[in-house]
């Protein structure tokens, strides 16, 4: 049986549920409503809603088939006349079976190595197929499995824990390294213990900052300048407004439904995480202009050290940290304002809540399932695990996060890679560089003004070479200026003849005392 894509609007007494069922048997189409519990069957569809709150079929119900579009739309009144129903568009939440209060069985996913014997999963998941059927129904022939599908894994090992909520242990064992280095930063994540990952990527982070390449991008702010002018989608839409569109949809239906034992830590962790692949996704958004490329999956995956690294963080300024020394780290454009423009967009898209949050996920979901490396590896470790979460997590929490990280702005001091000595000597210079340019273009506005003024063109010329540290220019100008040459040429005539009239009178002088001098 196939899961039909659905959408479930409400107003203060009724609920509408549209059901995208083309090419269903209409003839054999039967509707079942009980409380919260809604069912809908037509060849070959099957749907099976667990509603938040409680709706009835009378008289006033409603149901209609468009042929064209392939839609069903069915109407049903609210039990309780004005009461809000929260978290219909969370596909995941409303797929799951009713439970049963007499008889309840914890749903608990033990995630272990993949790899493990496959008899023993098919053996663990025939043993569950038997409960369902023999417990869950309740000899109720409405009940049906839907697309639903849940991996039961062995126990946790004690090797090394990475993924979602840091629970799976081994899965990586059965992939090359060489594969897994094209994803995964973090060398032999099944043997590095978890305390040292943050140590490690810090010091191969230090290696690969590029000096010149973020001087250069701090230099060239013209070429950085159209990505922070850049107006995303966050911050035209408010939260209202936000809903999914088919493909989100179509992903959200069909993944497994879980429930996560988590205690107050594990899930602040997931929190910060989320900021830290919320990073990449928004970094990748802005810088190609809302355009994904086929290097988007890759920006996202490498600026995240969640996914890269698979590192839990302690705290919101830590996690910030990790995100900016990535980013002057690895990707194309490696400047400051630019990292502080995406921060500013996570803080918006956190502030806009989990449904929009879900949509970013999803677009990620796609670039690593698209990737040509297998990131989609990350998507069963993390991304799927997210979506799952979110759709069950407190809208609170998502407030909490968002005054976690509302007045974090971080500083380039406490970066590790002396940026702000870099940033001065590279002012230095161009200060320098730009005197020296002022000096030379002031020399050659002089020497073209003595040129112009210049009447003596019989003069032979003189070459002027003029040499800083960039290049060597030369300019050509008379060899004695113009006016000044004229006001020297007449002063040196006059001492001429000072002098001439001075030694003609010395000399007289000279002759008459000659003249006197006794024989």
């Amino acid at each position: 049986m196939l899961t039909p894509r659905f959408e479930i609007t409400q107003t203060d007494t009724e609920v509408t549920i549209i059901i995208y069922a083309p090419y269903a048997n209409i003839k054999d189409t039967e509707v079942y409503v009980d409380g919260t519990d809604f069912r809908f069957y037509s060849t070959p569809y099957y749907l099976r809603l667990k509603l938040p709150g409680e709706i009835e079929e009378n008289d006033t119900s409603f149901g209609s088939y468009d042929c064209e579009k392939g839609d069903f739309s069915l109407k049903f009144p609210k039990v309780n006349k004005g009461e809000h129903f929260e978290n219909l568009d969370m596909i995941t939440t409303l797929l799951a079976p009713p439970k049963k209060k007499n008889n309840i069985i914890p749903n608990i996913e033990v995630i272990g190595n993949p790899s493990a014997n496959s008899e023993d999963i098919n053996e663990t998941s025939n043993e569950n197929d038997s409960v369902v059927n023999d417990e869950s129904t309740n000899g109720d022939e409405w009940y049906m499995h839907q697309n639903n599908p849940t991996n039961i894994l062995p126990l946790l090992t004690s090797s090394p824990k990475y993924g979602f909520a840091n629970k799976i242990s081994g899965a990586l064992v059965a992939f090359e390294s060489a594969w897994i280095k094209e994803i995964i930063d973090l060398p032999m994540p099944d043997t590095t213990p978890e305390s040292e990952r943050k140590c490690l990527r810090e010091k191969r982070e230090l290696s690969d900052f590029n000096e010149e390449h973020y001087l250069a991008d701090l230099m060239q702010p013209e070429c950085i300048e159209p990505y922070i002018k850049y107006v995303a989608e966050w911050e035209t839409i408010n939260k209202e407004s936000i809903s999914l569109n088919e493909t989100e949809v179509d992903l959200l239906k069909e993944l497994p439904n879980k429930e996560y034992l988590l205690n107050n830590d594990e899930t602040y962790k997931l929190l910060l995480s989320l900021v830290d692949i919320l990073f990449g996704s928004c970094y990748n958004d802005r810088t190609t202009l809302g355009e994904n490329t086929v290097e988007s999956s890759w920006t996202i995956n490498k600026l995240s050290s969640t996914l890269s690294w698979f590192e839990e963080f302690a705290d919101a300024e830590e996690v910030i940290r990790a995100c900016f020394r990535r980013s002057v780290c690895y990707p194309l454009f490696r400047n400051w304002n630019l990292s502080l423009k995406v921060l500013e967009d996570v803080k918006k898209v956190v502030k806009l809540g989990k449904k929009y949050i879900i949509k970013r996920f999803c677009e990620i979901h796609n670039l690593f399932n698209n990737s040509c490396e297998p990131r989609y590896i990350l998507n069963q470790l993390y991304i799927k695990d997210y979506l799952v979460w979110l759709q069950t997590v407190h809208e609170s929490s998502i407030e909490s996060l968002n005054t976690l990280i509302a007045d974090i702005q971080p500083c380039k001091e406490d970066m590790g890679f002396d940026l702000v000595e870099l940033e001065q000597a590279a002012y230095s210079v161009q200060e320098e560089d730009l005197i020296i340019e002022n000096s030379i273009h002031e020399m050659v506005d002089q020497m073209d003004e003595l040129i112009v003024n210049d009447n003596n063109r019989d003069k032979p010329k003189t070459i002027y070479y003029i040499k800083d540290k960039h290049s060597l220019k030369y300019l050509l100008s008379s060899s004695s200026s113009s006016s000044d040459s004229s006001d020297t040429d007449s002063e040196s005539d006059s001492d001429s003849s000072t002098s001439s009239t001075s030694t003609t009178s010395n000399s007289s002088s000279l002759d008459s005392d000659d003249a006197s001098e006794p024989e």
